[in-house]
């Protein structure tokens, strides 16, 4: 199969994020890590919320960009282009979030350089998946 590179660069990043979903969802003690977060030592079952949003979410929103990427012949550019623009406002949406926080929360202690690592990276995924729709777009 012979595909263009902004789908090839739309591929690498949805690899790149389902292994962050699969990682998540067999160590969830990783994905906590890597977001920060601890779960509520008042409510039981919190934990579960790392292996379902940084595991399963995370792991089939890229699996199904995958998937359409590999069924690309049957499914069409429209498929490709509608599931990786998907997953990349998702990861735009984490990236103007955490960038508001650097802002709005500074007092907080938001402005790391792990959040604006955080940004730069969330921002890259977010073009790498959006490739494909910005290369439609002309």
């Amino acid at each position: 199969m012979d595909l263009p590179v902004e789908w090839i660069i739309a591929a690498v990043a949805a690899v790149i994020g389902a292994c962050m979903g699969l990682l998540s969802l067999i160590v969830p003690q990783w994905g906590a890590s890597v977001v920060r977060l601890a779960p509520d030592p008042r409510w039981k079952g919190g934990f579960a919320e790392f292996r379902a949003s940084y595991g399963g979410a995370l792991a089939l929103a890229h699996g199904a960009v995958l998937l359409t990427l590999a069924m690309s012949a049957q499914a069409g550019a429209g498929a490709v282009m509608g599931a990786s623009f998907a997953v990349a406002l998702y990861w735009g949406g984490m990236a103007i979030g955490r960038a508001a926080s650097m802002v709005l929360d500074r007092h907080k202690d938001t402005v790391t350089g792990y959040n604006a690592g955080g940004v730069a990276f969330e921002a890259l995924m977010a073009l790498a998946l959006a490739a494909p729709f910005i290369a439609h777009l002309g």
